[in-house]
């Protein structure tokens, strides 16, 4: 599995292609802007996408989700069951917010914890993980070495994910990497939804939002 991470649009989001070399084919997480630049570095890498994940339905992680669909409409736009109307809801999406009305196109899938999306011989699996937003999901790849966590804005080298915003809640935000990012191994890489990679032993050992947890809790 070969992961190429894009920082796009003005808040500096990273999309990611993800894909099996030998199958030709792959998924796009987070295209939040800057659609015509994905698209382009997807041909250049020779696979064509058969889905398009949002890890969370916020405007800079989707704010691509119609180019990537006009150029491979076969890719299904997959999202978190929970943020699936935000997706038309430019107030939930935030896009009004920047003077903007986004409306992305409908989801074709809604994804619930223990999904599988599925490229090549490859599988992400779904974690749904509430806190950022209510429908907010990470992927997980735990059949490579090390596994790999694509983990949105749920948590960040050094940081966590904002819960200022529509449907955040810190009490959902903190049991979900509770629950689902620190059982998993140290090894695990992290990839966020902004900002560089890490891993999950760094940021136990680290973190200074998990570090003020009691011990019992994390």
């Amino acid at each position: 599995m070969k992961v190429i991470r894009l920082e796009v649009g003005l808040l500096a989001c990273n999309a990611y292609l993800v894909w099996d070399e030998r199958a030709a084919d792959g998924v796009v997480i987070d295209p939040g802007d800057e659609g015509e630049r994905i698209v382009r570095r997807c041909r250049a890498e020779g696979f064509a996408p058969t889905s398009v994940v949002d890890t969370h339905a916020h405007v800079d992680h989707v704010g691509a989700n119609a180019p990537l669909k006009a150029a491979f409409p076969e890719a299904l736009l997959c999202v978190g069951s929970a943020d699936a109307a935000t997706l038309s809801d430019p107030a939930a999406n935030l896009s009004s917010m920047f003077g903007g009305g986004l409306v992305t196109p409908a989801p074709d899938r809604e994804l619930n914890e223990g999904d599988e999306v599925r490229f090549g011989s490859c599988v992400l699996r779904v974690l749904t993980t509430p806190g950022h937003t209510p429908g907010g999901i990470c992927l997980l790849a735990d059949a490579t070495s090390p596994a790999q966590l694509f983990c949105g804005d749920l948590v960040f080298r050094d940081g966590v994910g904002r819960v200022d915003f529509p449907g955040g809640s810190g009490v959902q935000l903190l049991e979900s990497i509770r629950r689902k990012v620190l059982t998993l191994p140290d090894e695990t890489v992290l990839w966020p939804g902004h900002g560089e990679p890490t891993t999950v032993g760094r940021e136990r050992a680290h973190n200074p939002f998990l570090q003020s947890q009691s011990p019992a809790g994390f």
